[in-house]
């Protein structure tokens, strides 16, 4: 297959990938301005926001998420030896991190805390909560990061434009001898 011919899947992967990585990251930011307020609840307070404000984020974020890391990945792949590449490595690591580090420590506390009540709130609650939150942190950053990454590759980043051909002429580019 032509290389220009795969331009448009690699732009659409782009697009798509930057897509669901914004939408997990707005997911994530949204924790983190949440972050000062709720350290500052008492214990049922604070259970009862975890279990009645967010039943919307994890149906949401367990399609987009694992999605959004297939896409960057497939991005990063249909761009080898091309230019864009190392970038779509960086993100395509960073949503890849981001979800081992939620599933390592945000999922455990979600388990935890879905069987409390505000009454069987244990005395260690903190420390549930801190791992929490603080996770949410991490992973906005690293989905931040992952955002950042996509969003700073240049629109033609698919593109073949900037490697020599096999003349040893830059695509697009007339040679001195062509002027």
């Amino acid at each position: 297959m032509d290389r220009n011919a795969s331009e448009p899947v690699s732009h659409a992967l782009l697009f798509a990938g930057l897509v669901l990585v914004t939408v997990i990251f707005g997911l994530a930011f949204a924790h983190v301005m949440e972050l000062p307020g709720k350290l500052r609840l008492d214990g049922p307070t604070w259970l009862t926001i975890q279990q009645n404000l967010y039943i919307g984020f994890g149906p949401l974020a367990a399609v987009v998420e694992p999605l959004g890391v297939v896409l960057t990945w497939l991005l990063a792949w249909r761009l080898r030896r091309r230019r864009g590449f190392a970038t779509a490595v960086a993100a395509a690591l960073c949503v890849s991190l981001g979800l081992i580090e939620w599933a390592l420590i945000v999922a455990p506390m979600n388990t935890r805390l879905n069987g409390w009540t505000t009454t069987t709130l244990p005395a260690d609650w903190t420390a549930c909560r801190d791992q929490w939150e603080f996770g949410h942190l991490l992973h906005a950053i690293l989905f931040g990061a992952a955002f950042c990454l996509l969003a700073s590759m240049p629109a033609g980043v698919a593109s073949t434009t900037g490697y020599p051909s096999r003349s040893g002429r830059s695509p697009g580019r007339p040679s001195e001898i062509d002027a």
